[in-house]
């Protein structure tokens, strides 16, 4: 946990396999909230869970009863690197997708997995080790376009799902041709795709409450994810108001003519982007906007980041408003 505390990070998942053996261990560590779910199912179809004390048995073969079963135990769950591809140099190309489609009454999708996006990224033992060694922020060039697609999809037809992201840190020994390596520490890897949730007051110092906090947040989709290894994404807000009501990530408002959009990001080298119904609805450079959205639909908002010698880079997304 001091690896966490010194990437700044405010809570931390841990979800082995098939296991709550740290349910015990659930406490504040210096500042930092350790949260225990599990990950069910090992060789596909992997199924993040928050919010249970009980295992659930794994079922690869219809994970759709996976899903239920959670949702029935009162827990939370998100589908994980959905379109994971591997690497032949690592794991022999092992990849660990989501194998059966449609599935419903799930929570959500992880939408950007550090680790699962790196591994599927490499043709060669030479470019994987070039990204590793030399450029390791250019290997994440962008959430995978089918992940964001299905996503939107889900949530035009009425399946509201919440966008998450991780860094999947496991910080185990690859054999990557020849060499065998630690691919990338706790402290590297705390500091690359986060999930920021956004509460309606400050985090509580106790634990039972700041728990609630966070489970909260992630199952209404008041967070974002952040590829923090650009630039750190604390700081970012997107909200609608109409008259006196502010309406967050995650929630829904009816439309009216009076609605706006607003959205401030954590640095002036931004391009906000408007997504409206899953298409580009406009964008625009700078640090903040205001929107008069065009009527009802799905509005949710991609920030790339712009260094001044290079094109724009994927950065923040957030989750979607509902506009009715």
């Amino acid at each position: 946990m001091s690896d966490a505390a010194a990437a700044g990070l405010s809570y931390v998942v841990i979800s082995d396999h098939q296991s709550l053996a740290g349910l015990s261990s659930e406490a504040i560590y210096n500042g930092v909230v350790l949260l225990v779910g599990t990950e069910i199912n090992v060789d596909h179809s992997h199924y993040l869970v928050l919010g249970i004390n009980r295992l659930i048995e794994p079922n690869e073969e219809n994970p759709q009863q996976v899903i239920d079963q959670v949702r029935n135990a009162g827990g939370i769950g998100y589908i994980a690197h959905p379109f994971e591809k591997g690497s032949a140099y690592i794991e022999k190309g092992k990849a660990y997708p989501w194998k059966s489609w449609p599935v419903f009454n799930f929570n959500g999708i992880e939408i950007w997995n550090y680790s699962s996006h790196w591994r599927g990224r490499y043709p060669s033992p030479l470019t994987t080790l070039y990204y590793f060694l030399i450029n390791r922020k250019g290997a994440m060039d962008s959430p995978p376009r089918e992940v964001l697609q299905l996503w939107d999809c889900y949530n035009l037809h009425a399946h509201r799902l919440v966008g998450i992201g991780s860094s999947d840190a496991h910080a185990f020994p690859y054999n990557l041709g020849l060499f065998k390596v630690r691919v990338f520490s706790y402290r590297y890897l705390f500091r690359t795709i986060n999930t920021y949730v956004v509460l309606e007051s400050e985090l509580s110092r106790e634990y039972h409450p700041a728990r609630k906090q966070i489970i909260d947040a992630l199952r209404d989709g008041h967070c974002y994810v952040s590829f923090d290894s650009l630039s750190p994404g604390e700081g970012f807000h997107f909200y609608a108001t109409a008259g006196e009501e502010t309406v967050p990530m995650g929630a829904e408002t009816v439309y009216s003519k009076g609605i706006k959009l607003h959205v401030k990001t954590p640095s002036e080298r931004s391009l906000i982007r408007l997504i409206h119904d899953g298409s580009l609805d406009r964008q625009e450079i700078g640090q903040e906007l205001i929107i008069n959205p065009p009527g009802p639909g799905l509005y949710r908002i991609e920030v790339y980041y712009r260094p001044r010698l290079a094109r724009p880079r994927p950065w923040i997304y957030s989750n979607p408003i509902f506009i009715r």
